[in-house]
């Protein structure tokens, strides 16, 4: 999956980029694969490493000079990391605008889009995991697996984890040698994990009975509006679905998701059209439509404002690539 998304974002294996004249030695590090963007294109490397066959932890650093992007098909995964410079904005529908670095993901499978415009610095320090392997960090930190798993998920929308940026930035700055490399990553994975497992809070609280009701309110919510993009998703609607008062359902989704109810439909439906334009025999109107918009010239509007440009315009750059 890297190795797919790397060749495509037009950046070399440190061994053909040195023999060809571009990348720095000293940037290479004594295990994993070390990448370098081609200087046709801009400039930076990247590096990811595989441990235990369900462990990647990853650090990049670059910068595009003409705009890029790759589309390829991933397999479901967990993921975390510190996303820092213009990073944030290509992380999540909810991140865009905002200021947050410490970003968690729970990603499905499927075609996964990835775009960067010129001219702007990304960089970022992550561990992705195979969603079976978070039993066994569970497992080394005795503490419930779901609770872990929500820990990640909850990263993008809560104020983050003391201690978790400087514990991801290791990932970024230290060169161990060859030596004591693997010990020194599968370190830093399990001390990103536990500093995780210690921010979830402990429920022995009346008030920490009402935030798990939240949760049970939003998840039922969000499975259905997943499930439901091209239906009436009205704030009415959900309400009468979970049966619950309109200011219990947005006060309930603002503590788990940080964010209203409508602003997560927006951004699901839009995901979901985005999606959609990779495949060409589908007309325009007939996605937008499943998107649940009312028609081509609404889902064009707000593809725009989201995404800088109109869907007709996106899927003919892609069709180009």
């Amino acid at each position: 999956m890297f190795v797919t998304q790397l060749s495509q974002l037009h950046t070399v294996c440190a061994k053909e980029a040195l023999a060809r004249g571009f990348g720095r030695a000293d940037l290479v590090r004594s295990v994993g694969e070390t990448w370098f963007v081609d200087p046709r294109y801009g400039r930076g490397s990247y590096w990811f490493y595989l441990m235990d066959r369900d462990t990647i932890v990853v650090s990049m650093d670059i910068t595009y000079e003409r705009a890029v992007e790759a589309v390829i098909k991933t397999t479901p995964y967990l993921g975390f990391g510190l996303y820092e410079h213009a990073m944030p904005m290509y992380c999540s529908p909810e991140c865009a605008g905002s200021n947050c670095k410490l970003i968690g993901h729970d990603w499905d499978g499927g075609p996964y889009i990835s775009s960067f415009e010129p001219d702007k610095r990304l960089s970022s320090a992550s561990i992705t995991i195979a969603p079976e392997a978070i039993h066994r960090y569970a497992d080394a930190l005795h503490c419930d697996e779901k609770e872990l798993r929500r820990a990640i998920e909850q990263l993008t929308t809560s104020d983050g984890a003391p201690g978790l940026p400087s514990a991801l930035r290791g990932l970024d700055i230290t060169y161990p040698a060859a030596s004591v490399a693997d010990a020194y990553y599968h370190a830093k994975v399990i001390e990103c994990f536990a500093i995780l497992a210690s921010s979830v809070p402990v429920r022995d609280t009346a008030a920490d009975a009402v935030r798990i009701s939240d949760r049970d309110c939003v998840e039922c919510i969000c499975s259905y509006i997943d499930s439901n993009l091209s239906s009436d998703l009205s704030t009415k609607t959900l309400c009468d679905i979970v049966h619950v008062s309109e200011g219990k359902m947005i006060s309930a989704f603002r503590n788990v998701q940080g964010d209203t109810p409508q602003s997560y439909i927006r951004a699901r439906r839009l995901e979901h059209g985005r999606r959609l334009l990779l495949d060409e025999s589908r007309k325009i109107s007939e996605i937008a439509k499943s998107a649940g918009y009312r028609n081509q010239g609404a889902f064009t509007d707000a593809f725009k404002r989201a995404y800088g440009t109109t869907p007709c315009a996106y899927r003919k750059r892609l069709r180009i690539e």
